[in-house]
């Protein structure tokens, strides 16, 4: 029997992987895992997403399509190897220092190419037979040039990936204006959607600079409260049902027969009170004498 579990490879690159229930893998572990054409070292970040299962179309009902999860569409779902040995972690730290060269290589690659880009982060794979390169940009960037340079210069296969500020800021990590590490860097596992409107119903300052993070966009935690807070004015009303069929039965039920008469004030004078009434026309103005006004 096997079962999904989801291992991080690098910062920004999550799979949902299959293993073996025989591996007993827990949170923190470190894995190899195979994909298509390459292999690639990896922790894991999750215990067992569902129950053991047999066949592979079961596991591609049960892939959750997280937004930081790399899920593209008829790619067979990865496969964990076994679990990593010293050995492999010597491996990986010599790809990781790899790595970090190759990324000052390709910065002047994208300066040569004249390309308005910003190179994030480069991952290499286990076996080095991939090179994965995220990059933010305003907008849509033609880097098929730059792919083939790449290709040509290192000898692997080249894939670049097109983040969002949000990812972006996930992947490099920080400290918030609370003092914390980034949320989305640290524990949060996708993004929600977050508007103007939870600001307001917490009663915060609409200042940009208040509510927005270091990626520009309004901060996470926005949303931690917001199904805590109702609109101000919200009448809590019950239900249509029976609340509205016994308040509407108290209405019409006779008054019992101790209480008091209801007092049947004058009902015109409430209703006169505040409207504007004309001066009187008939009452003419008093003269006064000439010799008073003196």
């Amino acid at each position: 029997m096997k079962t999904l579990y989801k291992v991080c490879v690098s910062s920004g690159l999550e799979f949902e992987c299959i293993g073996d229930c025989d591996l007993d893998l827990h949170e923190g572990d470190q894995v190899i895992i195979r994909c298509e054409r390459y292999q690639d070292f990896g922790t894991v970040k999750t215990g067992a997403l569902g129950e053991p299962l047999e066949s592979e179309a079961d596991f591609e009902k049960l892939r959750s399509g997280s937004g930081k999860g790399r899920h593209i569409e008829g790619q067979k779902i990865p496969l964990i190897l076994r679990r990593a040995s010293d050995e492999d972690l010597a491996t990986e730290c010599a790809n990781q220092e790899k790595a970090s060269s190759v990324h000052i290589k390709t910065v002047e690659r994208i300066r040569y190419h004249n390309l308005d880009m910003k190179l994030i982060h480069t991952h290499y794979s286990f076996d080095r037979k991939l090179l994965v390169f995220q990059f933010s940009a305003e907008g849509r960037i033609d880097f098929r040039e730059l792919v083939r340079d790449l290709s040509s210069m290192f000898h692997v296969r080249v894939e670049l990936r097109q983040v969002g500020v949000r990812d972006e800021a996930a992947i490099l990590g920080g400290i918030g204006s609370c003092g914390r590490p980034f949320c989305c860097a640290s524990f949060l596992p996708s993004f929600n959607s977050i508007n103007v409107k939870m600001a307001k119903q917490q009663g915060l300052s609409l200042n940009p600079q208040n509510i927005s993070g270091c990626c520009g966009r309004l901060k996470c935690c926005l949303q931690y409260e917001a199904d805590l807070y109702q609109p101000n004015g919200c009448l809590h009303k019950p239900p249509a049902g029976k609340a509205k069929a016994a308040a509407n039965a108290a209405s019409d039920s006779p008054a019992p027969e101790n209480a008091p008469p209801r007092a049947e004030g004058n009902r015109s004078a409430g209703k006169n009170r505040g409207q504007f009434r004309p001066p009187n026309q008939d009452k003419k103005p008093k003269k006064i004498p000439l010799q008073e006004m003196q």
